[in-house]
């Protein structure tokens, strides 16, 4: 049913639901339970006055910590953006997988010793941060310019938990040079096509398992199934690499395509001129990334002016210049956001397991 290059990193299904257990247990702050800060918290100060009286307080922190699941260009700009802005603020990047940051920052709390100062990952791993109560009410400049759909609101007062700041969208990728016009699919059941069999890769991250979600969102279960079954005998190669990892694979013709790729990945691919191209397969798969800060940040200050950077213009001018739109911005395809089909997070980990399981069955 394929290969499978594998490190040595815990399943995604057991990082959600050791992250989920945790939502239960005590060591975390709540600010669900009312323990918001005052209204003259740092995150919170609004007038006129609000970025000189940040970036004075900012001056007696030193720098900040920076938790994300972003990668490559994106953060690098990111940072060097916000400090040449204000230079006397470092900024700390730790990065990795959603349910990595996510996990750590479960570690980091029960053990009384978060690290973190603001945080951005995917959505459904930044609601489970909001269930865990580690997030800080924050106000911005910014916030008037984000719909209510992708903000969430804080559970009391004013201000918000979290704003999705950036989208990314997984869909069909290809070497133009590998693959003919003609066998590109256009829907996802063309990837039952025999042209394909055997020029195709996946990963086995959470972008792979997460297709196997699309496939049930897109068909329902039982037929799901039945074409997540007929693909996976379309000879899929498994690779246990990032996305943008396996983009650069197909860039390099050593893979001919992959229908879990992302647009801003290809997009940054073409542009240096490689022969790849993305074709959205509706449903696509939306990765929306939310920005927040976390409520024992010992640098609140630094974090609010953070915060203002990545939600304001310089960071949406960053982000879009990247090819990572606002969440709200119409591309031309139906997307589908898959935490945001769910009532809560148990039910949300609960079929993330299920999809993982059906990914593991059938590719690996």
């Amino acid at each position: 049913m394929g290969s499978i290059r594998r490190v040595a990193t815990p399943g995604v299904a057991v990082a959600m639901t050791v992250i989920l257990a945790a939502c239960g247990g005590g060591g975390t702050k709540s600010t669900a339970e009312g323990d918001a800060p005052a209204n003259d918290s740092p995150f919170m100060h609004a007038g006129d006055d609000r970025t000189e009286y940040l970036k004075e307080c900012a001056a007696g922190e030193g720098g900040l910590t920076w938790y994300t699941s972003l990668s490559g260009k994106v953060v690098d700009k990111l940072v060097q953006e916000f400090t040449a802005e204000y230079p006397d603020i470092k900024v700390e990047v730790f990065r990795g997988e959603q349910t990595d940051v996510v996990s750590r920052v479960v570690q980091e709390s029960q053990a009384g010793r978060l690290q973190g100062d603001v945080v951005e990952v995917t959505s459904d791993g930044f609601r489970v941060l909001a269930d865990l109560g580690v997030l800080a009410p924050f106000t911005s400049p910014a916030l008037d310019d984000y719909s209510e759909r992708f903000t969430i609101p804080a559970p009391e007062g004013d201000g918000a938990l979290g704003v999705a700041d950036r989208a990314s969208y997984v869909g069909f990728a290809y070497n133009t040079e590998a693959l003919p016009e003609e066998d590109v699919p256009s829907d996802l059941e063309d990837l039952l096509d025999p042209a394909l069999k055997g020029k195709m890769a996946i990963t086995s991250s959470t972008t792979g398992v997460r297709f196997v979600g699309n496939a049930y969102e897109r068909f329902g279960e039982k037929k799901g199934e039945e074409f997540l079954r007929q693909f996976a005998e379309q000879n899929i190669r498994v690779e246990a690499i990032s996305g943008n990892a396996l983009s650069g694979l197909i860039g390099t013709g050593e893979v001919v395509s992959s229908p879990g790729i992302f647009r801003n990945h290809v997009e940054q691919l073409k542009k240096d001129g490689v022969p790849i191209e993305w074709v959205p397969l509706e449903p696509v798969t939306a990765n929306v990334g939310y920005a927040g800060a976390f409520a024992d940040a010992s640098s609140p200050c630094s974090a609010a002016l953070f915060l203002d950077f990545e939600l304001g213009d310089p960071g949406t001018e960053i982000y879009e210049n990247l090819y990572y739109p606002r969440p709200s911005e119409d591309l031309g395809f139906e997307s589908w956001v898959p935490d945001e089909t769910f009532e809560s997070t148990d039910a949300y980990t609960e079929a993330y397991e299920t999809w993982s399981s059906t990914f593991d069955k059938l590719f690996t």
